[in-house]
Parts: structure tokens; C-alpha cells; sequence
């Protein structure tokens, strides 16, 4: 007699097939273009260029710059090649990261980008970056010869300990049968 098997495994992969279907042309038909910013990294309480050439033939896009504190920047011809040009300010208390920025050229094309912020310290050096020394917790340079080798000891006494424990236990030997 043959079995009858339940149909919901084979409905389950056809929904899935059909929805992955149907979803391809959409992911497809948003294209986006990209917005370019420079300098990268921006610092904080500058100016930031912003820069596409992803509008084609619009005359002018809009971008969000809020994440920065830039609120929206409108891009205008004035690049070469027929870019559209921009810019915004940096927030000064803006912390170092990536954040994204997204726009509209006029014709209704999404622009998308990102921009890194970081801190510039002195003389326009990077900042120094890294964990400092407070004496808790790993740092950056990694653990000194004494750290090493004091966490080598515990191990080894930990594996001494549980070698006595289990030889023990067992009555002298890992064999597990008692002197008779």
C-alpha cells in the first residue's frame, strides 16, 4: 500500500519560489546612484563636498545630510562631465563613524552614499585611536610578558587540579577498575 504524504513541504517551496519570483524585478528596478563626499574622513565642524554624477540629465538633486547635523544639501551643476555639486556642514559634536546619506535627483532617480567622520586632533593629525591603559580589561597593544605568563601558571594549575581530581576519583589510574 503506498503512503500518502502531506502536501505542506511541497506548498511551502512553491510559495517560497513564487515570492522569490516575484520579488526579483523589484529589487532590480532600484537602481540607485551614488553621491560621493570628500574629504573622507570629514571632520567634525567642516565642510563637506558632495558630489554625483548619477542624475543624468536633471538639473539638480537633493541629499540628507541630517545624520551630520547638514540637515539637506542641493546639488547644482558645476562639476566637469555634468556633475552635480553640493555641500553641508559637519555638526561640531558629531562622533567619529559612517553615516549614510540618501537623496533624490530631480527626475526622481535615489541617490545613496556615505560619509565617515572623524576626529582631527593638533597640526591636522588623525586623532590616536585605541583603547587606553586604565588597568582593567584588554588593550589594544595586547597583554604584557607578566600578563602572559601569569595566565599560563592558572591554566597549568587548573589542568594539575582537574588531573588530581580525575585520577582520584578513579583510584589511582584512568583505567577505572579499583586494586583488588
Amino acid at each position: 500500500m503506498r503512503s500518502l504524504r502531506s502536501p505542506r513541504p511541497l506548498t511551502g517551496a512553491a510559495l517560497c519560489a513564487a515570492a522569490l519570483a516575484l520579488a526579483a524585478p523589484a529589487a532590480s528596478a532600484g537602481d540607485f546612484g551614488e553621491v560621493e563626499a570628500s574629504p573622507q574622513p570629514a571632520r567634525a565642524g567642516s565642510s563637506v563636498s558632495l558630489t554625483t554624477r548619477d542624475c543624468g540629465h536633471s538639473r539638480s538633486a537633493t541629499v540628507d545630510a541630517g545624520a551630520l547635523g547638514g540637515g539637506t544639501a542641493t546639488l547644482r551643476p558645476g562639476g566637469d562631465g555634468g556633475a552635480l555639486v553640493g555641500e553641508f556642514h559637519v555638526r561640531p559634536d558629531t562622533r567619529p563613524g559612517n553615516y549614510g546619506i540618501a537623496g533624490t535627483c530631480a527626475d526622481g532617480k535615489d541617490l545613496t552614499g556615505t560619509v565617515s567622520a572623524g576626529t582631527v586632533g593638533a597640526q591636522g593629525r588623525p586623532m590616536p585611536r585605541g583603547a587606553v591603559r586604565t588597568g582593567v580589561g584588554p588593550t589594544a597593544e595586547g597583554a604584557d610578558a607578566t600578563e602572559i605568563l601569569a595566565g599560563t601558571g592558572l591554566m597549568l594549575a587548573a589542568a594539575a587540579g582537574g588531573t588530581w581530581v580525575l585520577r582520584r576519583r578513579h583510584g589511582g589510574g584512568w583505567s577505572g577498575r579499583r586494586p583488588g
